[in-house]
C-alpha cells in the first residue's frame, strides 16, 4: 500500500485475527507508540461506515500493546475491561489511527487510554484495563 502516513511500517506482531482484518500498519515506540490501518470494504457496514466492532478491535490491541511494551520487560496481558465511545463515523477509505498513553502499571492490573482518529479527527475514545499473566522464574508466562 502506498496510501500509508510517512513513519509506518507493517507490524511485526500478527495473529489470525490481525491478519483478518489488516494490513495492520505501527509507527513510534514507548509512549509515542501508534497503531494504524486504512478502512476497507470489508470493514463497512451496510451505509459505508466502519463497524464499530473494527475500531473496538484496534483500540483493545492497540492499548495492550502500548501497555505491554510500557516496561523494561514486556508484560504478558490479557483484555478484562474495554470502555468505549464512540465519537464520530469512520468512512470507507479512513486512516485510523490510535494513540494513547499508560495509566497505571501495577502487580496484577494495568490501565491505558487513549484515542483512534478517522483522518485525524476523534473517532473513538477507549480505556482498557488488562490482567498480568503470572510468568514463571524465566520471565516466560507461565502455564
Amino acid at each position: 500500500m502506498t496510501d500509508i502516513p510517512d513513519g509506518f511500517a507493517p507490524s511485526k506482531r500478527l495473529s489470525p485475527y490481525l491478519e483478518l482484518i489488516g494490513p495492520v500498519f505501527e509507527a513510534g515506540k514507548g509512549p509515542d507508540y501508534r497503531l494504524g490501518m486504512r478502512v476497507d470494504q470489508r470493514h463497512v457496514n451496510m451505509r459505508g461506515y466502519c463497524h464499530g466492532g473494527i475500531l473496538a478491535g484496534l483500540a483493545d490491541v492497540f492499548l495492550g500493546r502500548l501497555l505491554g511494551h510500557g516496561s523494561e520487560t514486556p508484560l504478558p496481558l490479557i483484555t478484562v475491561h474495554l470502555g468505549l465511545d464512540y465519537l464520530a463515523v469512520a468512512r470507507l477509505g479512513a486512516w485510523l489511527e490510535a494513540s494513547g498513553r499508560i495509566d497505571r502499571i501495577g502487580r496484577s492490573l494495568a490501565h491505558s487510554s487513549g484515542v483512534v482518529t478517522a483522518d485525524g479527527k476523534p473517532a473513538l475514545r477507549c480505556t482498557g484495563v488488562f490482567q498480568v499473566l503470572a510468568r514463571d522464574k524465566a520471565g516466560a508466562p507461565a502455564r
